[in-house]
């Protein structure tokens, strides 16, 4: 029989040294490193007894029976620290108090390891030679070690059980298997040293700890000790605003939250084995004649109204399908949950119809900044386009203008105010209009900028600047000769009709920023055939990561379709920088575009 027993205390062993290595590997809370210690301790107790009990001789006995003191003294101690840990006492445990725990362990080990006091622990009688399970002598010391060690044990249950009992019932169900499976180990212990029985004889105390220990390992990684996501499901689908029905697999109700049952007005059992869908036809058939009715049916669809009697009839619900399955996969039913959407559907449609009239405002303003068809200069052609920067719902400060200063002489000017909105759409009709009221065929561009300049910020305390090229344009016998100047803005670019490109202007001080501006003036001449291009930073600032488009793209561009028409080379233009950055533009642009017609083309069309 003793080789059995043998057997029995090395399953156990190596049982709980596996489960020791598992819950070492999860390491998943510091309750889970004292109960891997504890576990290690208790396996080394039963390998260690293995070994005594298949010695044949009483030394070997002594010597394996001593060795499993090494687990026997550091069970009670991992255990108190476990429970510390896991009831969230882990302040508790610090390095002093380990220090404390580790005093008793290594005066017992100390006592066993001095020959000369080795019996005060434990010792085989004269007798036990040629026993087969000789009843093991105990000493003084061992008694304390007993005391002590259940003593902590005890204390450890008990301020488990107290810690879990104060909470809910779950907490109290799991508290009394965790304390039946500790206790089952703690009387095989008792039973053995106080030589009851055949206990006297064997110790099971190693292989019984194998089912604490699996109770503990299966609760702190499968289940948590507790389980406590059914009691949370439960709470927060009794407590939700939402609609829950459970529906088995032919569409009837099977369980309902609150919610759902006051949506339909009726009882919990009056819903179970009745159809989700005719139960809300019924709901609303009880209002007739009012016409109350729900739809769409079936639950298919994404929203669901419902239409009753009262101040606000039509109520919109959300509808969220999910199929249920068993643990192989097969369709068992479904949830659905119907959540009341009313409110933010109706702040959805008046968003839209708010943005739409926003949009529609923005385009209106917009397009009183903007010429909608531009007058004609004799001997020219002339095209202007203007793209919103996003959505469009934000009104730009980009705007463009041509108009007669006399019988020979044109303004041209294009420009950009900084910011969007009201204030930018505010400064920008400002500009343009005083830069009308101050044109002087007589005056060189730069001063008539000059006297934008005063009167922008004599007008106006927004912080708002304006970069823009203004040009005078005079068509003379088939040439146009231009003077233009640039305050602060990106240079014009000319397309000779040989199809070379270069930029003119030399760039001047913004305006609206300082009183005094530096503005230089420069003349160019434009032969048949040839084109002039002004563009807001819209068009070279559009960006591809940290690319630019820049002014480079723009020069290629207008070289491939020298020899095309104006709307074609404008939609180019427009269309080349979203194709760069995106659908959307990260700034408002604006294109114009100005050529002297061919003596042999009578005329082009203008934009």
């Amino acid at each position: 029989m003793l080789p059995w027993f043998a057997a029995l205390m090395t399953t156990a062993g190596l049982l709980l040294a596996g489960l020791a290595a598992y819950v070492g590997w999860r390491r998943g809370s510091r309750a889970g490193v004292a109960l891997a210690v504890l576990l290690a301790a208790v396996a080394w107790w039963g390998l260690a007894y293995a070994f005594e009990l298949s010695a044949s001789d009483v030394a070997s006995k002594t010597r394996w029976g001593d060795l499993k003191y090494l687990g026997v003294t550091i069970l009670a101690p991992a255990w108190l620290v476990f429970v510390l840990q896991y009831t969230n006492r882990r302040p508790r445990v610090t390095p002093w108090f380990l220090a404390a725990l580790a005093v008793e362990p290594v005066a017992v080990m100390t006592v066993l390891l001095v020959p000369a006091t080795h019996d005060l622990v434990r010792f085989y009688p004269p007798d036990a030679t040629g026993q087969a399970l000789p009843v093991v002598g105990t000493g003084p010391v061992f008694w304390m070690h007993l005391a002590y060690a259940n003593l902590m044990i005890l204390v450890a249950t008990c301020l488990f059980v107290v810690s879990m009992v104060r909470l809910s019932g779950t907490y109290r169900r799991m508290a009394l298997v965790l304390v039946a499976a500790a206790l089952l180990p703690w009387v095989f212990n008792l039973l053995h040293n106080f030589e009851v029985g055949w206990f006297a004889g064997i110790d099971l105390t190693p292989f019984a700890f194998t089912v604490t220990g699996g109770v503990l390992v299966w609760g702190l990684f499968r289940e948590r000790l507790v389980r406590l996501s059914p009691l949370a499901r439960g709470v927060i689908v009794e407590n939700m605003s939402d609609g829950v029905f459970v529906l088995d697999a032919f569409g009837r109700v099977t369980d309902a939250n609150p919610a759902g049952t006051r949506l339909l007005e009726t009882s919990r059992p009056q819903l179970v084995g009745r159809s989700l869908a005719d139960l809300l036809a019924l709901a609303s058939a009880r209002d007739e004649p009012a016409g109350a009715f729900v739809t769409p049916f079936p639950l298919d669809s994404a929203h669901l109204q419902i239409w009753r009697d009262g101040a606000d009839p039509a109520r919109t619900h959300e509808v969220r399908r999910e199929p249920l399955r068993d643990p192989r996969g097969r369709a068992a039913g479904h949830l659905v949950i119907l959540r009341d959407v009313t409110e933010r559907t109706r702040a959805e449609e008046t968003l839209a119809q708010l943005l739409t009239e926003r949009s529609r405002v923005a385009a209106a303003l917009q397009q009183s900044l903007v010429p909608g068809e531009l007058p004609l200069i004799p001997g020219m052609a002339t095209v202007g386009r203007y793209e919103p920067a996003g959505d469009g719902h934000e009104i730009g400060g980009d705007f463009f203008d041509i108009f007669p200063l006399d019988e020979h002489a044109w303004g041209v000017v294009l420009g950009d105010v900084s910011g969007k909105g009201a204030e930018a759409a505010a400064v920008t009709a400002l500009a343009r209009y005083t830069l009308r009221a101050l044109a002087n065929p007589r005056h060189p561009p730069s001063r008539t900028l000059r006297d934008l300049n005063g009167r922008l910020l004599a007008a106006t305390d927004l912080e708002r600047h304006c970069t823009l090229v203004y040009a005078l344009v005079r068509p003379d016998r088939g040439r146009v000769e231009i003077t233009l100047s640039l305050a602060g803005h990106h240079p014009p670019l000319v397309s000779r009709h040989t199809g070379h490109v270069e930029p003119v202007g030399q760039v001047g001080t913004a305006l609206g920023l300082l009183d005094e501006v530096e503005l230089h003036d420069t003349q160019v001449v434009l032969e048949p055939g040839d084109l002039l291009c002004l563009f807001t930073d819209g068009l070279v600032e559009a960006r591809q990561g940290k690319d630019l488009f820049g002014a480079e793209r723009v020069a290629a561009i207008l070289q491939r379709l020298h020899d095309r028409s104006l709307p074609e080379i404008a939609a180019e233009l427009v269309d080349a920088p979203r194709r760069f950055h995106g659908p959307e533009l990260a700034d408002d642009l604006a294109v114009l575009l100005l050529r002297v017609r061919p003596v042999c083309v009578d005329a082009e069309p203008a934009g």
